[in-house]
């Protein structure tokens, strides 16, 4: 640095200015950084959790319906994406892409040709509500949303400690997944109530693994979407 302060020399009045900025400057940089490092990342839920589900109906046989409608779910997560596999008579597989904001379905191992697009609204929020509850599903402490949709009302019971990354829900407008993912920050799903026009749904968490993010959540070559949503092959 030029005009060094030497002996009795003086410095600049600009210089000295300069040179006040800096001792304040110098310090502040330090504390941020020395923060930022002491201060731990979130540390985002990267795994499978397994759901069974229940039915309950005033219109439709029970039993009828059980074998229409799925008894059993897995959902995979990493830090962008997910997957959710629906397992009953049929099975159905939904792979979304959080860079992409894109979802791909695969039925019974069969590839559907439509690329949907989760940025587009399929629902409307009416009213909506989030208490905390004393219930605990495989352990874990729950808070609760309830909310009314003009097609839907739900109640979720999410994890206060299995965080999801925001990256999975917060440009998922479709189906309703940016809302409750931001008013419930992220929380993990473990138990719900998905009450339609003549049947209610029940699920409730049976098993959680965690994996690696090298594993990654889509059991699919991701090559497709490119292929599938902008028709450009290129594996």
């Amino acid at each position: 640095m030029a005009n060094v302060l030497k002996g009795n020399i003086e410095m600049p009045t600009i210089q000295k200015g300069f040179l006040c900025i800096s001792c304040l400057i110098i310090p502040l940089i330090f504390f941020i950084s020395c923060r930022s490092n002491n201060e731990k990342p979130k540390n985002y839920f990267i795994g499978q959790i397994e759901y069974s589900y229940n039915y309950s109906s005033d219109f439709f046989n029970i039993d009828s319906l059980k074998l229409i409608k799925p008894w059993k779910s897995e959902f995979r997560y990493d830090l962008k994406n997910y997957q959710s596999k629906f397992i009953g008579k049929d099975t159905i597989t939904y792979y979304y892409s959080g860079n992409l904001n894109k979802c791909l379905s695969m039925a019974n191992g069969v590839l559907d040709s439509l690329c949907e697009d989760y940025g587009i609204a399929t629902d409307s929020i009416i009213s909506f509500k989030v208490y905390d509850t004393n219930e605990k599903i495989l352990g874990y402490e729950c808070k609760i949303i309830e909310f009314q949709s003009k097609l839907f009302w739900n109640r979720y019971y999410v994890s206060k400690d299995l965080i999801l990354a925001p990256a999975t829900y917060n440009r998922h407008i479709s189906y309703n997944w940016s809302f409750y993912g931001e008013k419930t920050q992220g929380g993990l799903i473990l138990k719900l109530e998905h009450r339609f026009k003549k049947y209610t749904m029940y699920g409730i968490a049976s098993g959680i693994k965690p994996f690696s993010h090298e594993e990654g959540a889509l059991q699919i070559n991701e090559k497709l979407f490119d292929d599938m949503c902008f028709g450009i092959r290129t594996w």
